[in-house]
């Protein structure tokens, strides 16, 4: 499975929000996880987006963006 780092990646080339908030997110090194806490890839991003100081716009791309990465590289039974 894909990070969602690299899913993005992947995306960098669609006409939509998805691809917009790729293009973005391509110009950043992916966010790490500290390294004594376990935490969610998605607690992660949000945390680091959150850092971003982003506009509504952009937390909607992320959330768009996370569903589809979610939908698309989590097998659903």
């Amino acid at each position: 499975m894909p990070t969602f780092y690299k899913w993005l990646q992947s995306q960098i080339e669609r006409d939509d929000l998805v691809g917009a908030f790729a293009s973005i997110v391509g110009k950043f090194e992916e966010p790490q996880p500290p390294t004594r806490k376990r935490i969610s890839p998605h607690m992660i991003w949000s945390s680091w987006l959150v850092e971003q100081n982003p506009t509504w716009e952009v937390i909607n791309a992320f959330n768009t963006a996370w569903k589809e990465y979610q939908q698309e590289t989590i097998p659903q039974n």
